[in-house]
């Protein structure tokens, strides 16, 4: 699914206005990382795409929306950060690159790694209207020279996938979101409706997936739409501890949140689902985005809601489903902050102090913001250090959208892109590895160290197996050490 900013709701919106200029003293982006005591080169040698050969490795997985294509990075400490390998998802082949004709675009979305199983959501295959999970397994995936390319064709010859890779057909529109519950099931949120309609109408799902099965027996379905404030076109789904899950939900500008059963690991999918209950909390309607949101740490979230022409508004959820909206969503000094994208959770809440989260920013204000939580939730800072770190060398500005906080806490992965019209832009956009100081977290004070665009030297303008347009997925993974 591309993002779209809406102009009307659901409209793809054609032209923004000019980027924000840029500081001047942009921060030297680098493609090493500090060194440590020991130190390899990061080729992961015959490792393969997520072999580790030390104690623990660190992966940054990238799913590149548009251009059918994951890539996956080693950050892993005392590595010099690399390219470990891609993998060509490109099942319904176009040899311009483009992905733009008829239904050629086949969307890996949603990201997963059981075992050293790759899980893929695929948005658009078979078809446009009908999404896939596809799993890659670990032989296959070691299969591949440090930086190399596992080709579409090793594992799928135009018609079935072969070489140990599986598809599980999940027939339904958009069903890309995807939280690896520690159960072992994987759930997928359901946008369900097509993201060229004017209005998001139809109720999203809330899927309980068990790859190990097949066909329809391994999927259980609940409906959002039977929830009190019914969710429509859902766009993110995030984990609210290990017993629920929230999602944000655009068309109806909405938050559902759905408890999940005892037996979601043992039960029968189908079971599994009849067994979920949930609520939702109605937020703001009319020209908003609602697509991003977070949990405290705890049973509370944190949602989003953003639009071109004000500043953003914050709303503090409770595990009721008790929706506040905050009476200073923004602190003195932020008011150009308009549209703002994916929402992590820096630091969980602790005792009487509220939890801190960052987010992406995007046009007119591009940066990496911070906002602390609570009942009565602000952004407050931004992340100092990346003047100039969303300009590529040789491209023009891109603005953050996809964040993933590496567990460590102090490693950040964004996933920035054009900010509009990505599918036409010419593919200079950026995966960045960045180290956080966050000694002043107290003070909404966070600043960035250390900036590596992980991505830095691979574009080539007439391969567009490297073109970058929409990173718009990002996940850090780690791996204990024997892992190939």
């Amino acid at each position: 699914m591309m993002r779209r900013p809406r102009a009307p709701r659901g409209l793809a919106l054609v032209l923004l206005g000019a980027a924000a200029c840029l500081p001047d003293n942009p921060v030297a982006t680098t493609t090493t990382a500090s060194t440590g005591e020991s130190e390899s080169d990061g080729s992961g040698g015959a490792l393969g795409l997520l072999g580790c050969d030390q104690p623990t490795c660190t992966f940054v997985v990238v799913s590149q929306t548009l251009d059918d294509r994951v890539d996956v990075f080693e950050v892993s400490e005392g590595v010099t950060p690399a390219l470990r390998g891609r993998v060509d998802l490109d099942l319904k082949p176009d040899p311009s690159g483009l992905q733009t004709a008829g239904n050629l675009l086949d969307e890996p979305y949603g990201i997963a790694l059981a075992g050293g199983d790759l899980q893929l959501l695929i948005g658009h295959y078979p078809d446009t209207d009908q999404g896939s999970l596809v799993v890659l397994p670990e032989a296959l995936l070691a299969d591949v020279e440090p930086g190399g390319l596992i080709a579409a064709s090793a594992f799928f010859d135009g018609a079935s996938f072969t070489n140990g890779a599986q598809d599980l057909e999940l027939k339904r529109r958009e069903a890309i979101f995807a939280y690896p519950h520690a159960s072992g099931r994987l759930l997928v949120g359901v946008f369900n409706n097509d993201i060229r309609a004017l209005e998001w109408t139809t109720p999203s799902q809330l899927l309980v997936v068990d790859p190990s099965l097949d066909g329809d027996a391994a999927i259980g379905a609940f409906d959002l739409g039977g929830l009190d404030t019914p969710c429509l076109g859902a766009w993110s789904l995030v984990p609210v501890g290990d017993k629920a899950v929230a999602l944000a939900c655009d068309g109806s500008e909405s938050v559902a949140l759905v408890a999940l059963p005892d037996d979601l690991g043992t039960a029968a999918p189908a079971d599994a689902a009849a067994g979920m209950v949930g609520c939702g909390a109605g937020l703001l309607s009319g020209q908003w985005t609602t697509r991003f949101l977070a949990a405290d740490g705890g049973t509370n979230l944190l949602a989003l809601q953003t639009q071109l022409v004000s500043g953003p508004r914050l709303w503090a959820i409770d595990g009721a489903c008790k929706a506040a909206p905050s009476p200073a969503p923004v602190a003195a000094g932020f008011e150009d902050v308009r549209v703002l994208s994916e929402l992590v959770l820096l630091a969980p809440k602790s005792g009487d102090t509220p939890a801190t989260y960052l987010v992406a920013g995007g046009v007119p204000a591009t940066g990496i913001y911070v906002i602390r939580g609570g009942a009565e939730p602000q952004l407050c800072g931004e992340v100092s250090g990346l003047d100039g770190a969303f300009t590529p060398g040789g491209g023009t500005a891109n603005a953050p959208y996809a964040l993933a906080l590496a567990p460590d806490g102090v490693h950040l992965a964004i996933g920035a892109g054009p900010p509009s019209n990505p599918e036409s832009s010419e593919g200079r956009g950026q995966v960045l590895w960045v180290s956080l100081d966050t000694s002043g977290i107290g003070e909404c004070a966070i600043a960035a160290s250390e900036v590596v665009e992980l991505n830095a030297g691979l574009f080539s303008a007439g391969d567009p197996k490297t073109w970058v347009r929409a990173p718009n997925v990002v996940e850090v993974v780690t791996r204990s050490g024997g892992g190939r």
